[in-house]
């Protein structure tokens, strides 16, 4: 009997979409991020560093983070002025909160998808070629138990974040541009200064156009060389430095993913039988 893999993958988006929350949820998508990094093996990189952009997001377009401090800041003189500009900001900071969320589902369900049916005939009608061969990659590493080598699992890591730049973020990106009616909101947005709490001291990238998917994608390169750099370990623990995740969330990464899956099914949100 044939698998209707079209039909098994629209299960997996819709259980990814019922554990990534509603938009304001980032530290649950951060746990299924990490979650997805953890049961490669740790070979899945593009996930871990994904997680850190999630964050990053949340501490630096949202009304309370570093932009909006700076936009409250430049208008204080003029409290009309001030709101209009912070509702601008919130606005964009929306649009970000949905691509994160919708890189979170489908991270997580073509990551699934292929440790499940990677290797059925016509999966790459699913999931794109390259990206194919980049999970495949990952879940072979995963159950042989050989970690993939720091090159491969670059190459593994880019041809996963072009996808998700190219498919996933640059629509929602370009959505969220198309709505801007303000010159110095909509340049401040598109320059934003990244600073990843694994950088090294004093990096930070700074966009001429953060509406370009190759600066993005070149950053995204950078991100990961400075994470190897760091180590994994270290990129991981450094999610702390944000200030949004639970110790709990820490002291067991895993365990705190199931917890959340588990609610999801007491709850009867997603189906008991799915078992990843």
């Amino acid at each position: 009997m044939s698998i209707d893999l079209k039909a098994e993958y629209d299960k997996l988006k819709a259980q990814g979409e019922v554990l990534a929350g509603d938009l304001l949820e980032i530290p649950r998508r951060v746990a299924i991020l990490t979650h997805l990094y953890f049961d490669s093996g740790c070979n899945h990189a593009f996930s871990l560093i994904a997680a850190h952009g999630a964050l990053w997001g949340l501490a630096y377009f949202e009304s309370g983070g570093s932009l909006g401090r700076f936009v409250a800041k430049r208008y204080f003189y003029n409290r009309q002025e001030k709101a209009y500009r912070l509702g601008i900001l919130r606005e964009f900071a929306e649009g970000f909160r949905r691509v994160n969320r919708q890189v979170c589902i489908d991270t997580y369900a073509n990551y699934h998808f292929v440790k499940r049916f990677g290797k059925e005939p016509h999966a790459d009608a699913i999931i794109p070629s390259n990206l194919l061969d980049a999970l495949d990659r990952v879940h072979h590493a995963r159950t042989s138990g050989k970690p993939i080598s720091g090159s491969e699992k670059k190459q593994v890591f880019e041809n996963s974040f072009r996808c998700e730049q190219e498919v996933t973020v640059a629509p929602g990106v370009q959505q969220a541009i198309a709505e801007f009616d303000c010159p110095i909101m909509r340049w401040l947005c598109l320059h934003p200064v990244v600073r990843f709490t694994y950088f090294p001291r004093f990096r930070y990238f700074l966009f001429h156009d953060f509406g370009r998917t190759e600066e993005r994608i070149e950053k995204g390169l950078r991100a990961f060389d400075f994470a190897e750099r760091a180590g994994w370990d270290t990129v991981f623990d450094s999610l702390d430095y944000y200030g949004q995740m639970p110790r709990s969330y820490f002291n067991d990464p895993t365990g705190h993913f199931e917890s959340l899956r588990a609610n999801a099914i007491r709850q009867g949100q997603i189906a008991v039988s799915m078992d990843l």
